[in-house]
């Protein structure tokens, strides 16, 4: 019997091919699909411009975010309260360049005002706070998340929302995005109350491999092709593209570029395989 995987990829192609030809016999002319954006990378070695700014940012809660991690927010605190934990509260989304610089440079004075030179100030503020330009807040999809209004500390993990998030924000797209083991992988201290929104699968496959956004968006390039299953004979294609991905039938399909540079994009598919 032959895999499922195998059975993914058969199904795929042969779906490829059934809609490349009834869309050509009834001239439908391809277009370029829209770049979601919500697996860009962004750190020192991938910096944003300053001028960059999301262009679907809502507001919530007095917080400003983009609209696929606001609706997915709030569906994620539903479920939350739903398994009895209340009281999650959205402390910061969506950072402007300008107010980057000015919190980077303030901690930058706080270490020099402790005795540490100029450059020890600054290799010392970047463990916790990222340069101007180097922190995904500026994407609209990093979240930092209290219960009240108590202060972002890593004792947040410990908690029973902290808990519940590293067990479930995955399901509903978001990842812990700097975790405690993962340190020397992404160059930031363990913090429980960040999350990134990067979407569905994303989260899942992540969760499931224990793999950081950096180590993820590695693992696709290096293997090209990835299933991922879901439920009801649903599957997750996805497939890596060095170049802008040229669809057929975008309603079909999500596609990320991997960071601002856009050298490299993720297409995901959405497919069901027959029982066999």
């Amino acid at each position: 019997m032959p895999s499922k995987y195998l059975i993914a990829v058969i199904v795929f192609f042969i779906s490829t091919i059934f809609a490349v030809h009834t869309a050509y016999a009834n001239d439908f002319v391809p277009m370029e699909c829209t770049d979601s954006t919500l697996l860009w990378l962004v750190n020192k070695e991938n910096k944003l411009y300053a001028n960059y700014e999301p262009a679907d940012l809502v507001e919530y809660g007095g917080v400003r975010l983009r609209s696929a991690a606001q609706k997915a927010f709030v569906q994620m605190i539903a479920a939350m309260e739903s398994d009895g934990i209340y009281g999650l509260r959205l402390q910061s989304a969506y950072r402007t360049y300008a107010y980057q610089e000015a919190i980077f440079n303030q901690r930058i004075g706080e270490f020099v005002a402790r005795g540490h030179s100029k450059l020890e100030a600054e290799y010392n503020a970047s463990l916790s706070i990222q340069p101007p330009g180097a922190s995904e807040h500026q994407l609209g999809l990093a979240l930092d998340v209290s219960i009240g209004n108590n202060k972002l500390t890593q004792a947040f993990g410990e908690t029973e929302a902290g808990k519940w998030l590293n067990s479930h924000c995955h399901e509903h797209g978001f990842i812990i995005r700097y975790p405690s083991s993962k340190t020397d992988v992404t160059q930031i201290v363990y913090e429980p109350w960040h999350l990134r929104y990067v979407g569905t699968p994303h989260a899942a496959i992540m969760k499931n491999l224990e793999f950081t956004l950096e180590e993820y968006l590695r693992y696709i390039r290096e293997v090209q092709m990835y299933v991922f299953w879901g439920e009801n004979n649903a599957y997750y294609l996805l497939s890596y593209s060095p170049s802008p991905p040229f669809n057929l039938f975008c309603a079909e399909v999500s596609v990320s570029s991997l960071d601002i540079h856009k050298r490299a994009y993720i297409i995901t598919n959405l497919k069901t395989y027959p029982n066999i």
